[in-house]
């Protein structure tokens, strides 16, 4: 791998220089955690259409665009209209503003589950805000998350401790927050019954981002909605990285299982500063009827993200989502095919226009989000993601998200072509 860090090195100088500079500032030289990676991340310049340019002027074919939410590509019309639109209007208000009540009514036309909502600014928040609802709705307090599963950093939802817990023993106040196995009927309805009386809400992905780009099956998310149907618990979900991806809105009607409540972020915004959470109006309404607490932020629908929000969704309802699905499909079936050859034990994941590629320590016949979690080379895993620089093309999760913008010919040839030299760097095939 010597040779491999030695190029990228030379291919990233500056880089280098300026990630030193960086942590005189800041931990690590970065303010987010998964933007650090051996041996110094890759510092942009800026970011145009589907391309990155960094400091030592590179141009970088781009798979995670924005954290996955520019579907209509860095710099697109949309942004630049709505920021003409929003300083005209001026950037922030502090108050009640027509342009939130125009980004209503268009979210609420795509996804009429949302009978009522609140916007805050980040995903992080919205999942906060929503289960503090469901905890206040349901007098319960036990929050239900799926292993892998990642709603953002809040300290409620940001870790899950997974039963069993001796029966018929309180559940201690630090531990209200627990995990059950994605996909896994038999045994998430095994921890389920000991907590039936006490569980306020479940929330899920319905595909795992970060935890591994699996979907939940239909099987396991009709048991979910008939386990809170039964109990009174209720089901959230968390769309930040679904909700606008595979079609026009959420991804519910895809998967036949609809949520009592959901969350979506940056995608629903063109990449701004957004959260959202809202669903059933009875809910909702504890926000009302209980004087319920749930902030929002000071920028909450400030008049940029909304602007930008309006010109967004007003261009992705015209956009053809069975062909940029499709198109996701044919690099994931690609990398499926050279997982199969690999001297290594890698498997290929994802849905649609998002793909991820999976390094582990052995071979699984049949790997589960917790296998992708506690099995994986994280080292192949980052010599991957230089390889992949080295060959012009950023990854997150050895991996990425396609946007309206990746889907001609040439672009599709260029990421597989960049898979295949990749593998070669790392003589893995």
């Amino acid at each position: 791998m010597k040779k491999l860090y030695n190029l990228y090195e030379d291919k990233f100088k500056t880089s280098k220089t300026l990630h030193e500079q960086a942590k005189k500032y800041f931990p690590n030289g970065v303010c987010h955690d998964i933007r650090n990676y051996p041996p110094f991340p890759m510092v942009t310049d800026k970011c145009e259409d589907i391309y990155m340019h960094d400091t030592d002027g590179n141009k970088v074919l781009d798979l995670w665009m924005g954290h996955y939410a520019l579907l209509l590509g860095h710099g697109n019309e949309a942004q630049k209209i709505g920021v003409e639109r929003a300083i005209e209007a001026g950037i922030h208000h502090g108050t009640l503003n027509t342009l939130q009540l125009e980004f209503a009514e268009i979210i609420q036309e795509a996804v009429p589950q949302l009978e009522l909502m609140r916007l805050c600014t980040s995903g992080t928040e919205a999942t906060m805000y929503v289960t503090r609802i469901a905890r206040a709705f349901t007098k319960r307090n036990v929050i239900v998350k799926a292993e892998g599963g990642w709603h953002g950093g809040n300290s409620v939802l940001s870790n899950g401790v997974v039963p069993p817990f001796p029966k018929h023993k309180k559940i201690p106040e630090s531990e209200q927050t627990i995990s059950i196995p994605f996909n896994d009927v038999q045994i998430t309805s095994d921890i389920l019954n000991e907590y039936t009386n006490e569980v306020a809400a479940i929330i899920i992905e319905p595909m795992l981002g970060a935890g591994g780009g699996i979907l939940a099956s239909p099987e396991y998310l009709k048991f979910l909605r008939e386990y809170c149907n039964k109990t009174g618990a209720l089901l959230i979900f968390d769309e930040v990285i679904t909700g606008f991806r595979f079609r026009f809105g959420s991804i519910a009607p895809l998967l036949g299982t609809y949520p009592d409540l959901f969350t979506f972020g940056k995608a629903t915004a063109g990449g701004m500063h957004i959260g959202l959470y809202g669903g059933r109006k009875d809910v909702m309404n504890t926000i009302t009827t209980q004087k319920l607490f749930t902030g929002g932020g000071t920028y909450s629908a400030n008049p940029m993200t909304m602007a930008i929000a309006i010109e967004t969704l007003n261009r992705l309802k015209d956009m053809d989502y069975r062909k940029l699905n499709t198109i996701g499909d044919n690099i994931r079936n690609f990398l499926v095919d050279k997982c199969q050859k690999l001297k290594i034990p890698a498997y290929a994941t994802g849905f649609g226009s998002y793909f991820c590629l999976h390094m582990l320590t052995e071979k699984i016949e049949k790997p589960t989000p917790h296998h992708f979690m506690t099995l994986g080379d994280k080292q192949m895993e980052t010599d991957f993601k230089v390889a992949m620089l080295v060959n012009d093309v950023f990854t997150m999760h050895a991996g990425g998200a396609l946007s309206f913008m990746h889907l001609e010919n040439e672009t599709i040839d260029t990421i597989k072509q960049a898979y295949q030299n990749s593998f070669q760097m790392l003589d893995i095939i």
